[in-house]
């Protein structure tokens, strides 16, 4: 195999030229095309000044740009690393600000959010007829650093993880042995192009396979596209299969390509993989990972909470916060060692200090060895300690999720003069719910130990996230959504159309979601999937007088 990620390319442009490698939503690139684009966008780099270990950020849509400037930095021995535009101006400085030798590369002048003193490239879609070489192209070794990581800063800072070609290439040829990937797989990945933008592309990469990037949001419109490019495996996070799963067999498309779905990013439940294997036919599989890892590190099974199998390469040990490994049973934080595991953060000594040890990386994530499989608690900082005994917030939340008028919850730590901490939820309920607190509390006790049960339970519109669509719990108690009632239309199937308030919010958290402000756009969603007594006609005209009189408020 070869030693760099550009490497691998070059040896697929030769191998199988012809075959198709990249499909977006305006072109198809072979394995020849994608090698005679990158050299000739690393020509253009070159031009621009950019040389060996110079940092290169981009701003990319979900496009075979992405793919074609990580191997053209690649191959100059530069430094990639995949920009937000979205970030907040002091954030955005920390991460890619450090670097004198950097440049903005972007498709698109309007996505440029270059500052005072940066060199920016900005491309037109003629990249993709170029055919120039770069010059004096260095030779690199796979141990060499040149992808930077960024993490989603959801529990603190962004961090930046150097990651090597060889530990990035580790990985995926790790989790496509584990998950039984193989050349014929066509992958799509609709997870934002922040945060891990290599897992959209390198697994086809790896395989020789073929690799669908849309910039398509509506989960009508990616069924389309996963129909017509014959798309066999997705990764998504569980709320954006979730919002598939409804459409599924509502939509006139032929998905019967599709065989696996992998949910990774947030806890899945083994309700939410019943029900969407029920709806879709297609197995889902639920994974772990982190930067720090360069991907997924654990794999679970369809419909059974946990992770019975760590990905090959990798080894996985749970110790107690000293160190200390377990025993076979209990719960620990997740120790993980292996190939695709980078070794610091870069400018960061503290956080490498306590993160990275002898090969080994401590997460932070708290799991319980369980029937030979590791459930998830909770991230070890997010560890309550009420009156001296543990409370992790995940098993509280799935509790509470258990209940059925409840869509969404949070619990987090609350200071507390004599407990120390008590656990506090944060609840969002469906329309029309009648909820209360001691109703709540009472539901808990089914499920839950006494120092368990939330000493304070608030029920709230909507919770803060991500731009990853993960809950921002810095931000819960702080931060309220508020609710947009001209949101995404869910379809009943039993006679109604019904309006629930926080799905546009949740949407447009996974990565520009449904415009509450199109209202023909509701109107069509609705037409269609109306499986009730209520003809199209009639639905048409409540979702406008709806809208219309929400507008008013």
């Amino acid at each position: 195999m070869p030693g760099t990620v550009h490497g691998l390319l070059e040896k697929w442009a030769t191998a199988t030229p012809d075959t198709v490698a990249l499909e977006d939503d305006r072109r198809k690139l072979s394995y020849a095309a994608w090698w005679r684009v990158s050299c000739h966008i690393a020509s253009l780099l070159q031009k621009a000044g950019v040389q060996q270990g110079h940092v290169v950020g981009v701003v990319s849509r979900r496009s075979s740009l992405l793919p074609c400037t990580f191997t053209a930095v690649s191959m100059l021995g530069a430094k990639f690393v995949s920009l937000n535009p979205d970030w907040p101006a002091q954030e955005r400085m920390r991460v890619f600000g450090r670097w004198s030798d950097r440049l903005l590369l972007t498709l698109d002048k309007t996505d440029c959010c270059s500052g005072p003193d940066e060199i920016t490239l900005s491309l037109s879609d003629d990249i993709f007829k170029g055919c120039e070489n770069p010059v004096d192209v260095p030779v690199l070794q796979g141990d060499e650093e040149f992808y930077l990581n960024v993490t989603s800063a959801s529990t603190g800072q962004a961090k930046v993880a150097p990651t090597t070609h060889d530990q990035l290439l580790a990985n995926t040829e790790g989790v496509s042995a584990t998950m039984g990937l193989t050349g014929k797989d066509v992958h799509m990945s609709i997870f934002g192009v922040f945060g891990h933008p290599h897992e959209l592309f390198m697994r086809g990469l790896y395989l020789g396979g073929r690799t669908v990037l849309t910039e398509h949001n509506y989960p009508r419109d990616l069924l389309h596209v996963i129909s017509k490019t014959g798309v066999t495996a997705i990764m998504a996070l569980p709320t954006q299969l979730m919002s598939l799963s409804h459409l599924w067999a509502r939509i006139d498309a032929d998905l019967s390509f599709v065989r696996i779905a992998e949910a990774g990013g947030m806890h899945v439940s083994e309700d939410f993989m019943v029900n969407f294997t029920e709806r879709t036919g297609v197995e889902l599989i639920p994974v772990w990972g982190s930067t720090e890892t360069a991907g997924v590190g654990l794999i679970g099974e369809n419909g059974v909470q946990g992770f019975n199998t760590v990905v090959k390469g990798y080894e996985i040990e749970l110790r107690d916060l000293s160190g200390k490994r377990m025993d076979e049973s209990g719960s620990g934080e997740l120790w993980i060692a292996g190939p695709g595991v980078v070794n610091r953060y870069m400018g960061d000594r503290p956080q490498t200090e306590e993160a990275f040890l002898d090969g080994w990386y401590r997460t932070g994530d708290m799991f319980r060895a369980e029937n030979g499989r590791l459930v998830f608690l909770g991230r070890r900082g997010g560890l309550i300690k009420a009156a001296g005994l543990k409370v992790y917030p995940l098993e509280v939340e799935l509790a509470i999720l258990k209940h059925p008028s409840v869509v969404d919850a949070c619990v987090v730590g609350r200071d507390h003069p004599t407990r120390g901490e008590m656990p506090s939820a944060y609840i969002v309920s469906r329309p029309g719910a009648e909820l209360t607190v001691a109703g709540m509390r009472a539901f808990l006790r089914q499920y839950l130990d006494e120092h368990k049960i939330p000493r304070l339970i608030n029920f709230v519109h909507g919770l803060p996230r991500t731009a990853n669509g993960k809950i921002d719990r810095k931000a819960v108690g702080t931060r309220e959504i508020i609710p947009d009632f001209r949101g995404e239309l869910l379809r009943s199937d039993v006679e109604l159309v019904r309006l629930i308030n926080q799905r546009s919010e949740l949407m447009n958290r996974i990565g520009g979601g449904f415009d509450p402000t199109w209202v023909d756009d509701q109107v069509d969603n609705a037409i269609g999937h109306n499986v009730g007594p209520v003809s199209d006609s009639s639905v048409s005209d409540l979702v406008r007088f709806i809208i219309s009189e929400l507008g008013k408020k």
